[in-house]
């Protein structure tokens, strides 16, 4: 998997978390200590985040890492 394929994976993944839990870009940034811009990052596959932010996300959303990304495959 390309970096490009797993940021496509995590953004929409993401927008879908948000939906579900009702919880607006400002409130995770808040949560997870970043801007809400840096949201809009992820969810627009511009950036990937850090692993300690995809933890803090997972712990935001009281999900496994796993429900957050698909780290399935190798990222090259």
């Amino acid at each position: 998997m390309s970096e490009l394929e797993w940021l496509d994976i995590f953004g929409d993944n993401l927008v879908s978390l948000l939906r579900e839990t009702k919880m607006t870009r400002r409130e995770l940034a808040d949560e997870i200590g970043v801007s809400e811009v840096m949201i809009s990052y992820y969810i627009n596959k511009r950036k990937m985040p850090s692993f300690k932010i995809l933890l803090k996300m997972a712990y935001a959303f009281n999900i496994t890492l796993d429900e957050l990304a698909d780290f399935g495959e190798v990222i090259y």
